[in-house]
């Protein structure tokens, strides 16, 4: 049953992130990792962003494995896999259009952060820059968050190839609006950890007692 849990949760998460990119997108607007690296190639090619972002994160899997382990690195093939496939269903099948591109980076921020919230609680991820990450961590001591603000920063940097200024502000709008819910998330998640302990030990109190 926990294992259903875990992959229903999986997919949930995969489906708000695709709809994030896709909101995004839309709106011609960009946000930092792989994804953004998809959405930036599929304006310089002729190809989708989930063919693209499936591509893009083929190298990764073998930093996945050797660092994170087999099952973790499964668990986000198949997730990337999925976010592939829901990306092109809604490429095809739901066209969105905004007012106000502002509104496009606040909505895809928060689909986004949401969606990654529900990867990470059940141990997957959409690989990418967050393998590399943790691998330039594990092998020279780079600081993650550091690392992770410098390829974000150079994605949106080279977005500047497709896009303009302006749309270069309104991406960043999404990447603060992401940041921010997957920073409550880390913050909540010792509270999470300490209330099971709890439970458990109250759990084995009454069965001694």
């Amino acid at each position: 049953m926990q294992n259903v849990i875990r992959w229903v949760s999986i997919l949930i998460g995969c489906f708000a992130v695709s709809l994030g990119v896709h909101l995004l997108s839309s709106s011609e607007l960009v946000i930092g990792g792989t994804a953004g690296l998809g959405i930036v190639a599929q304006h310089l090619t002729n190809y989708s962003f989930g063919t693209l972002f499936f591509v893009i994160n083929l190298p990764f899997y073998a930093l996945a494995v050797t660092q994170l382990g087999i099952a973790f690195a499964l668990r986000t093939f198949i997730s990337v896999s999925i976010l592939s496939i829901t990306s092109e269903f809604l490429q095809q099948s739901f066209i969105v259009h905004f007012p106000h591109p502002v509104i496009a980076a606040i909505l895809g921020g928060i689909s986004i952060g949401i969606g990654l919230i529900f990867l990470f609680r059940n141990g997957s991820s959409l690989g990418g820059m967050n393998i590399l990450c943790i691998f330039l961590e594990k092998k020279f001591g780079f600081n993650p968050g550091k690392t992770m603000l410098i390829t974000d920063l150079m994605i949106v940097g080279s977005a500047l190839l497709v896009f303009g200024p302006l749309q270069i502000v309104y991406s960043a709008v999404a990447i603060f609006v992401m940041t921010a819910i997957l920073g409550r998330y880390h913050k909540k998640a010792p509270l999470e950890r300490e209330s099971q302990e709890a439970d458990s030990e109250e759990n084995r109190v009454s069965a001694t007692a």
